[in-house]
């Protein structure tokens, strides 16, 4: 298979991400304001149950898959005999996790509301067998990945606008979600099955089960964290306190989703040097990609955090102002899963030491199912304390992983290096910025413009004035796409 691109491969990724923001963005407001805090909670309720059975059926295939295909993608019979053997576990874990779903769904909340919305849920489950996508981004086919995304999204949109009316056309907006998720990955399905053909003749299921019990442990980290938290939440506290939780992670995701574009693309390319015992040059990307993702993860947080009242206000309206703090906390939490990010994916994973990983996420999702309890205990439990704790963890968590990385695997990286946090210094300037904007405009919508407007900009000329590398690169990049056009 031949290289592409990584420049390429991260415009067609940052593309989808974009047009992944584009869409909560213009469906987010619409579809919060029509289906009201209670019926959108009750939704997002019961994801946040089906995605403790859906993990069980992903089983870890597409992490693992990524890098194991990243490392044999010049070999066709062995990337036709691996495809084939994860194909299989897929088929297995789904359908074990379809029938434990089912069971509990009709136990646990056979005679509550919850119930017809977790059954549509529940075709997710059969939908996962044809999610191969990991296959197309091992062979970093994001030109397809990208179209094919945008093409379904848009018919989704349009039924979305056509469909969801009221508080009571929840059950259709869950229908909506869960068939988007089905003709995505039947479409990629498809499309796979033309270049790779399934080959049984040295189908291998045992010696990939322990490397994929490893990787669900330490890539579902959510399970012990921001799902945890929606779910303690959900039935603790009430089906609107959900819904305000989910809106700040929600809107963090926007954000985040693009941030992390530069890390997804990244994994395949180092999984190869990293394979082929290409240390410097594996080191060499590793920091420069860091460079380029605080660049734009720290004004990124910082952003969210001065906007997060009005944020809130505009995305989902007054019926959501109580999710303000919720939202700032998130902004801050949204910087330690950036840097855990790259210590686990690009590092940890990459170095085949996910075996560690996985005892690390435990130690850290522990200590915040003990906060969460304790704060439920001395009823202090609500969406801000429980996003609080759950950042607290996750530090926690990225201060042993880099004590992991530098004192026992001996790699050579370091995030506090002024090359990488003179871009959260800048940031911090937002701070004043903001609190002097907030003395003469006092309405939240030219506030939130403003401030973008001006925050954007002073950071942008720091970035010019002081000859930044990364600002360089993409003015060079810039100008040699527009030097080819002419």
């Amino acid at each position: 298979m031949q290289k592409s691109s990584l420049i390429k491969n991260v415009i067609y990724k940052v593309l989808l991400n974009v047009f992944n923001i584009v869409i909560p963005i213009l469906v987010g407001p619409y579809v919060y304001r029509k289906l009201g805090p209670d019926s959108i909670g009750m939704v997002q309720r019961s994801e946040t149950i089906f995605n403790y059975f859906f993990i069980f059926a992903v089983f870890g295939v597409y992490q693992y898959g990524l890098r194991e295909m990243s490392r044999i993608k010049d070999d066709q019979t062995k990337v036709n005999q691996f495809f084939t053997s994860m194909l299989t576990i897929s088929m297995g874990t789904s359908v074990l996790s379809l029938v434990a779903f089912l069971l509990f769904s009709f136990w646990g909340y056979g005679n509550q509301a919850l119930f017809p919305i977790l059954m549509i849920y529940a075709v997710n489950l059969i939908g996962n067998i044809f999610y191969v996508e990991w296959v197309n981004e091992a062979s970093e086919k994001y030109n397809f990945i990208t179209i094919k995304t945008i093409l379904i999204k848009m018919v989704y949109l349009s039924l979305l606008f056509t469909l969801v009316k009221s508080s009571h056309d929840y059950k259709q907006y869950a229908i909506l979600l869960i068939l988007t998720t089905f003709l995505n990955n039947i479409v990629s399905f498809i499309y796979i099955k033309r270049k790779i053909k399934l080959d049984f003749s040295n189908i291998t299921i045992k010696r990939h089960i322990k490397p994929l019990l490893l990787v669900v442990a330490f890539s579902n980290a959510n399970i012990l964290y921001v799902q945890l938290d929606r779910f303690m939440l959900g039935e603790f506290i009430n089906n609107k306190s959900v819904s305000f939780y989910v809106m700040a992670q929600q809107i963090m995701g926007i954000i985040n989703t693009l941030m992390l574009s530069i890390i997804q693309v990244t994994i395949p390319r180092l999984s190869y040097l990293s394979g082929s015992a290409d240390e410097g040059s594996y080191l060499k990307l590793l920091n420069n990609i860091s460079k380029v993702y605080f660049a734009f993860l720290f004004p990124a947080s910082i952003g969210l955090l001065v906007t997060s009242d009005a944020g809130i206000l505009l995305y989902g309206g007054h019926k959501y102002a109580s999710a303000q703090t919720t939202l700032a906390i998130f902004a801050i939490y949204m910087i330690s899963l950036g840097i855990e990010s790259i210590l686990s994916n690009q590092v940890i994973y990459v170095k085949r030491r996910e075996n560690v990983l996985v005892k690390l996420v435990f130690i850290s999702g522990i200590l915040n199912l003990f906060f969460n309890t304790a704060l439920i205990q001395l009823k202090w439990f609500s969406p801000s304390t429980a996003i609080l704790t759950t950042a607290i963890s996750n530090y926690i968590l990225v201060i042993m992983e880099y004590i992991f990385i530098r004192k026992y695997l001996k790699v050579d990286y370091s995030i506090f290096t002024f090359s990488k946090t003179k871009y959260l210094l800048y940031s911090l300037l937002f701070i004043p910025i903001s609190l002097l904007l907030r003395l003469f405009i006092t309405h939240y919508i030219p506030l939130f413009i403003v401030t973008v407007i001006v925050c954007l900009s002073v950071y942008v000329a720091i970035l010019f004035f002081t000859k930044d590398e990364i600002l360089t690169l993409f003015i060079n990049k810039i100008k040699g796409r527009f030097g080819k056009l002419a």
